[in-house]
């Protein structure tokens, strides 16, 4: 490491008890997709302490603006590092001292994380206003849970002049102090899964006289658990989930609807257009063997993340200026899915994944366990904190050093 670089990774470490009170703060009180207002009145407060100013994309979300000091001649370059800001309608069970207070909804994924390591790296960023040409944009995206998070910030305009986007997430299966970086695909695409089924209400002693949604529901969400074994190219990954089913009144009428919702993973936009038709047909075909009607939607959410290859060397130089060359890891392909994807149809983005779990949890001894994200018991080790700020700081400092 170079004399900067050991700088900057401890004035980070200096501040250690203030990013964790902060995070505690966010996760603590943590805010729905779209309705995150408390959290970024937090975050304004403490871009105003640092003197950074910011623009609103939304009603949820701003991005925050730090110009270099140095000049060029040539183009100011200007990249982007995003945080997500949103929580989960989740009801926590860790009993800590700063377990949310909202009833049902939890930071589960860890964008209290991300949000606060994203204002520790804007405090250091400022103070290197000298040794830097150019402008970096603080991205504070609501909703990414939704999905639609992104197109909104985009849609503002904001990002129109934007060089690179670089972004990042905690992992709740990879040890603290380890950094994933992947070249290429590193997280699925998702389309929506919606299914309206519709039959005939009669008594439940006379089903005959009826036609049952609840019948043909299950039918039909019994044959799409075919559609990715035997439709879809074995190599290329797809998933198709159904995370709810909702049906009936009391348990004498025989159901007159049923309402299927899940989410499809893709890989491609071949694998996305094949697995669409699929799913319309057999939805079709079954719901007409059972004498319902249907409607589905199969649509387009985001696009995979596909991690840009000229980017890779910066953010890999900016990660072993963090944590030792062994401790930088190839991620698996994981089918989540992630806006952030979005963001690459303005310039070439870049998305790490930062490890949350604390080793603790690898001894065979120990009675505690990581749970994993969006589970009620998910937290972090908060030394990951330290890391995502700093691997913010450095990818900044670096690209725009290249790009001068």
């Amino acid at each position: 490491m170079s004399i900067n670089e050991n700088r900057i990774l401890s004035a980070i470490e200096k501040d250690k008890d203030e990013i964790i009170n902060l995070r505690r703060w966010f996760h603590a009180h943590p805010e729905p997709s779209f309705k995150e207002y408390g959290t970024v009145e937090r975050i304004k407060i403490e871009l105003n302490k640092l003197g950074v100013s910011y623009k609103p994309t939304g009603d949820t979300g701003i991005i925050g603006i730090i110009k270099g000091n140095q000049s060029t001649s040539g183009k100011i370059p200007v990249i982007a590092l995003r945080a997500d800001i949103d929580a989960l309608e989740i009801e926590e069970k860790n009993e800590v001292e700063y377990k949310s207070v909202n009833t049902r909804i939890m930071h589960a994924c860890g964008h209290d994380a991300h949000t606060t390591s994203l204002i520790e790296a804007a405090k250091i960023l400022v103070g290197e206003r000298d040794n830097f040409a150019g402008i970096i944009k603080l991205i504070f995206q609501p909703g990414e849970e939704t999905g639609k998070g992104a197109k909104i910030v985009i849609d503002s305009g904001e990002l129109n002049d934007v060089d690179a986007f670089f972004g990042l997430h905690v992992r709740a299966d990879l040890q603290t102090g380890k950094i994933g970086l992947g070249k290429g695909l590193i997280m699925a695409g998702a389309n929506t899964l919606k299914i309206v089924v519709n039959g005939t209400s009669s008594h439940g002693g006379r089903p005959h006289e009826g036609v049952d949604a609840i019948v043909s529901g299950c039918a039909i969400v019994g044959a799409l658990q075919h559609v990715v074994s035997r439709e879809i190219n074995p190599l290329e990954p797809a998933v198709i989930t159904i995370g709810k089913f909702y049906s009936g009144t009391r348990e004498n009428i025989i159901a007159n609807e049923a309402r299927i919702t899940g989410t499809v993973r893709v890989t491609s936009g071949e694998s996305r257009k094949k697995i669409a038709e699929s799913i319309k047909r057999v939805v079709k075909s079954t719901s007409d063997a059972y004498r319902t009607t249907v409607q589905v939607e199969c649509e387009y959410i985001t696009p995979p993340v596909i991690n840009d290859e000229t980017l890779y060397d910066v953010v890999f130089e900016a990660a072993e200026t963090i944590v030792s060359k062994e401790n930088i890891v190839v991620p698996e392909v994981i089918m989540a899915t992630e806006d952030f994807g979005d963001y690459t149809t303005i310039a070439p983005g870049y998305y790490a994944q930062v490890g949350s779990k604390n080793p603790i949890f690898d001894d065979e001894s120990s009675t505690e366990k990581q749970y994993p994200q969006h589970h009620e018991r998910f937290n972090i080790d908060e030394d990951v904190l330290i890391t995502a700020s700093a691997l913010y700081v450095e990818f900044a400092l670096k690209y725009l050093k290249k790009h001068i």
